[in-house]
């Protein structure tokens, strides 16, 4: 936290000098401190500020009080998006302890709804193994992930990793930029967007699947989890023999197809089948089998957290700017609340961790700073 105000206070702020009563830093905090603790909109985080107005004190300067809920709306207007969240990617990477081989996965999600243009989309970059968002970047439209990848690619520090993207990031130009300007690994999803492709890969995994030898046309592993009443099998096949593709140059470090077979069994349902493929440069089925799975993580805890803590879909503005920032914030507030320690005798879920911060300051300074305040 510490580290976040102290780059706050480097954002260049975009009002009239001799406009400023609130301090910019001090007017994101409070909105961060305010969702962690289960706010759900601006008037929601001024309210939450005023009650707690002598605690903030204590690490804010406030010279002026706590702003009202106009202002904070009006600093989070004119707030660039993208320049805040450039910001955001920055301390993101500076805070999180990731390593070599670890995986990043990037994907879009539908976060708000916009007066002006209706729903509006974010892409972000999530580590599984940590719990963590790298970055993000907003696209406004969802057509516009194509073009925003590279853009999230081009922020992010992740030499040595394997990014994981699904089929809409199945460009060239993408997987071009993972390799030579990230030095990363890629696992992207291949579907009928690359209609030729898709079908000249697919018949060959299906060829090589029926008539070669494991270990030698192929390498194989099987994964099975159980729980709640639902078997999943799932079957990882890596073809490496893509010397007969013609256009596997155009594909930068094209190494291999993979070929996903899993098998779902739900208790008192009929059991589903599918069979996904997906490009790597990656020659470890393992390896690749780990970045698929870990691909759903952004999935079931990023997105599932956006939607279940801080009602997401919910939030509506009447302008994009405020709504895009917003978005921005509730990621930082998601990343106090995942890296949360209150002790081996204290387990919470997340809608229980945001309310006991809503009451009781001690919990609330040990999740924001790590310890309490006095």
């Amino acid at each position: 936290m510490r580290y976040i105000l102290k780059s706050l206070q480097e954002i260049q702020d975009p009002r009239q000098i001799w406009k400023i009563k609130h301090s910019l830093a001090d007017i994101i905090t409070l909105c961060i401190v305010g969702i962690m603790s289960g706010a759900k909109s601006t008037h929601q985080i001024h309210m939450f500020a005023k009650y707690r107005e002598e605690w903030f004190r204590q690490f804010l300067e406030l010279p002026n009080g706590i702003p009202n809920r106009l202002t904070i709306n009006r600093v989070l207007s004119l707030l660039h998006p993208k320049k805040f969240c450039l910001v955001f990617t920055q301390i993101m990477q500076h805070i999180q302890k990731i390593s070599d081989g670890e995986i990043v996965s990037l994907d879009g999600k539908s976060c708000f709804q916009s007066a002006e243009r209706g729903a509006l989309y974010m892409v972000s970059a999530w580590c599984n193994e940590n719990n963590s968002i790298l970055g993000q970047l907003n696209t406004g439209e969802k057509n516009s992930e194509i073009t925003a990848l590279p853009e999230l690619l081009s922020m992010l520090e992740i030499q040595g990793m394997t990014v994981t993207i699904d089929a809409i990031g199945c460009q060239k130009n993408i997987a071009k930029q993972i390799v030579d300007h990230n030095k990363a690994d890629y696992v992207i999803g291949l579907k009928r967007n690359q209609k030729t492709m898709h079908e000249e890969l697919s018949l060959y995994a299906q060829d090589a699947l029926a008539t070669g030898r494991k270990g030698i046309d192929y390498t194989q592993v099987q994964t099975l989890e159980k729980g709640h009443g639902r078997i999943e099998r799932r079957n990882y096949y890596l073809f490496s023999d893509l010397s007969w593709y013609e256009k596997r140059g155009d594909w930068k470090k094209f190494n291999s197809v993979i070929m996903v077979k899993s098998r779902r069994e739900v208790i008192g349902k009929e059991a589903t089948e599918e069979t996904r493929y997906y490009i790597s440069s990656l020659t470890d089925v393992e390896k690749a089998a780990k970045a698929i799975r870990s691909h759903w993580g952004i999935e079931n805890k990023l997105h599932w957290s956006l939607d279940v803590l801080t009602r997401e879909d919910d939030w509506a503005s009447k302008i994009d700017t405020i709504a895009m920032n917003l978005a921005t914030i509730r990621k930082l507030s998601i990343n106090f609340l995942r890296k949360a320690d209150l002790g081996e005798n204290t387990k919470l879920s997340g809608p229980m961790l945001m309310f006991r911060c809503s009451l009781d300051l001690p919990t609330l300074e040990k999740v924001l700073f790590g310890s309490t305040l006095e």
